[in-house]
């Protein structure tokens, strides 16, 4: 490897995570305050560049789900998965997942035992500035028009035709982590119906339900700093955000526990039909009361203290 070609692509990746942390406050990536939160956050932003451009290089090799897998310590993140020995090997397989945020991703991912899977993720600088991985995006535009989401779309069903597996987050944003909030039903609601038209244009496709929770940690979603974001979207992301500058800035500080559960796979042409998301959504809550009930949930729900 060039070093000097490393240095440059961690700059690159440390500038765009502050663009991201300026946003996530509320501020323009253009302005006077994303000058002053430059240095501020440079020491965790410049950790996670390292250890984004080690994610990209693996993924170059081996797929996301190696990426992820490369750097599980790097993040201090340990995973703890149920029914992830039922993910099929091959074959068109779609797999959807609620999203609380933070390393979510980075913790499905490395479940799957696949160097096909691409996942939906949200356009923006940071995830374009991908070298490698970006070949296993399929992006998703943060301004809502009908061309975006047809293209997005088209990708998404392309791929699954191809035999691919693909990672998607149902709701299109992030959402209550089931382990503060366990009243996620409503999230669950909110599934986009997209999933229903990629298992129609797709008979062949395999659904997979994926919950995962543990990501966020209370402190951080009930910081009094969130509270500068007015909905409920806003504040989570700043939470994210907040959360893993901390974790960057103070390695060992705040170790994350990421709990997931993998639903039986089923073939999506057993659901197609006016009632498709219905079933959809049915089997996302069953694996969500199960998910709950492996975790002890009633005794260790966690509370802001």
């Amino acid at each position: 490897m060039n070093p000097a070609l490393d240095q440059k692509s961690i700059a690159v990746y440390r500038e765009k995570i502050t663009d991201e942390i300026c946003k996530a406050f509320g501020f323009s990536p253009a302005g006077v305050v994303r000058r002053l939160l430059g240095p501020l956050f440079r020491l965790p932003t410049s950790r996670f560049g390292r250890i984004v451009y080690r994610a990209d290089t693996e993924a170059g090799l081996s797929g996301l789900s190696g990426g992820a897998r490369r750097i599980l310590p790097d993040l201090e993140l340990e995973v703890t998965s149920w029914g992830a020995e039922n993910i099929p090997l091959d074959g068109p397989l779609l797999l959807v997942s609620n999203h609380p945020g933070a390393f979510d991703s980075v913790a499905i991912l490395s479940c799957i035992p696949r160097q096909d899977v691409k996942v939906l993720i949200s356009d923006v600088p940071f995830t374009r500035a991908f070298a490698s991985a970006r070949r296993y995006f399929i992006y998703v535009p943060l301004e809502a028009s009908a061309s975006g989401r047809l293209t997005t779309l088209r990708a998404s069903i392309g791929h699954l035709r191809s035999g691919g597996a693909l990672l998607d987050f149902a709701r299109g944003e992030v959402e209550s982590d089931p382990e503060i909030n366990p009243d996620v039903d409503l999230c669950i609601q909110e599934w986009s119906r997209s999933i229903e038209i990629m298992l129609r244009e797709v008979p062949d496709c395999r659904l997979q339900v994926a919950i995962v929770s543990g990501a966020l940690m209370p402190k951080y979603v009930f910081s009094p700093i969130v509270k500068i974001r007015r909905t409920a979207a806003t504040r989570q992301k700043l939470a994210e955000f907040l959360q893993v500058s901390r974790q960057m800035a103070f390695a060992s500080h705040d170790k994350t526990h990421v709990h997931i559960s993998f639903a039986q796979p089923v073939k999506g042409m057993d659901l197609t039909g006016g009632e498709t998301m219905s079933v959809v959504m049915g089997i996302a809550r069953r694996l969500l009361k199960e998910h709950m009930e492996s975790l002890g949930t009633h005794s260790k729900i966690r509370t802001k203290s």
